[in-house]
């Protein structure tokens, strides 16, 4: 008997079903064994609250002159730069640097700005991969919130 002769079309089904099978069980446990984490360990206080987050991120998209999130590849920094618009004694605020898959990396700086309005953070022990940097600040009673992905 040739090959011909066993391979019918009871064959070919029997053998897409079980590729069908083994794919669907590889992938299923292919997702059960990756890591994942929450964004916050308080995530449901930070949806109610989202709202300010939302105004915060507004507030910044309305500005004339954005401020500026630059990353100096020969310094391995990134730098911030406010408009002297902005500069005043009641402006203070936060970067914030998120690590997706991992908040033990996290870090925050207080917004400390020159008197040009520039900030720059060392960046070169961070490890490589995304961050999400969050700047936020307040100034006159009103918050802004800039958010940026980078890459290290």
């Amino acid at each position: 008997m040739s090959i011909k002769e066993k391979l019918n079309w009871g064959t070919g089904i029997t053998l897409a079903i079980v590729v069908f099978v083994l794919a669907t069980l590889s992938t299923v446990s292919y997702l059960i064994s990756l890591e994942f984490y929450l964004v916050s360990e308080n995530h449901y206080e930070d949806g109610v609250e989202y709202q300010e987050t939302i105004d915060g991120i507004q507030n910044a998209k309305e500005l004339d002159t954005p401020v500026l999130i630059l990353f100096n590849e020969p310094t391995v920094s990134i730098n911030i730069t406010f408009p002297r618009e902005l500069l005043s004694d009641s402006l203070n605020g936060t970067v914030r640097f998120y690590r997706p898959n991992n908040s033990d990396m996290d870090r925050n700086y207080k917004l400390n700005l020159d008197e040009n309005g520039r900030q720059s953070i060392p960046v070169g022990d961070f490890e490589e991969g995304r961050w999400k940097l969050t700047l936020e600040w307040q100034q006159d009673s009103l918050t802004y919130i800039d958010e940026k992905n980078i890459f290290i």
